[in-house]
């Protein structure tokens, strides 16, 4: 097991960690804990559940690894504790959305030119055979 693996990776995968990020940034973000559950929820600026959805467990792990700030000098049951971009965060945030345009627009050229090349001779047909596939390997 590589010792970077963390039981929590999952809590940052895919577009969890921007996302987390995006709300942060957008203002008024607040980690709760129900006082009568004991539950962990969060907020947005209005007192509603954020939307898109951010996970407290994502918010938690982004803390844990200097992205985000949660200030503890407020109470966890109200109002909360507002949460704030770092400086390590933000340089995540920027290069996350930097990243993510550079990735969309490679697959949007690779997608366009492998479709127009197959237009442009009828003759040619995509090979799905699992012999021709190339092996994904990590």
């Amino acid at each position: 097991m590589n010792p970077h693996d963390r039981d929590d990776d999952w809590a940052v995968s895919g577009d969890r960690q921007l996302g987390a990020l995006q709300a942060v940034e957008a203002g008024g973000l607040r980690f709760h804990q129900s006082g009568v559950y004991g539950y962990i929820y969060l907020s947005d600026g209005r007192g509603q559940r954020p939307n898109p959805e951010v996970w407290p467990e994502t918010v938690q792990r982004l803390v844990a690894d200097g992205l985000l700030d949660q200030d503890t000098s407020e109470g966890l049951y109200r109002p909360g504790q507002l949460l704030s971009l770092t400086a390590q965060g933000e340089a995540a945030l920027r290069e996350a959305r930097t990243a993510t345009p550079r990735v969309s627009a490679a697959l949007s050229r690779s997608n366009s030119a492998a479709i127009s090349s197959a237009a442009a001779d009828p003759a040619v047909a995509p090979a799905t055979s699992a012999a021709t596939k190339p092996s994904r390997s990590r």
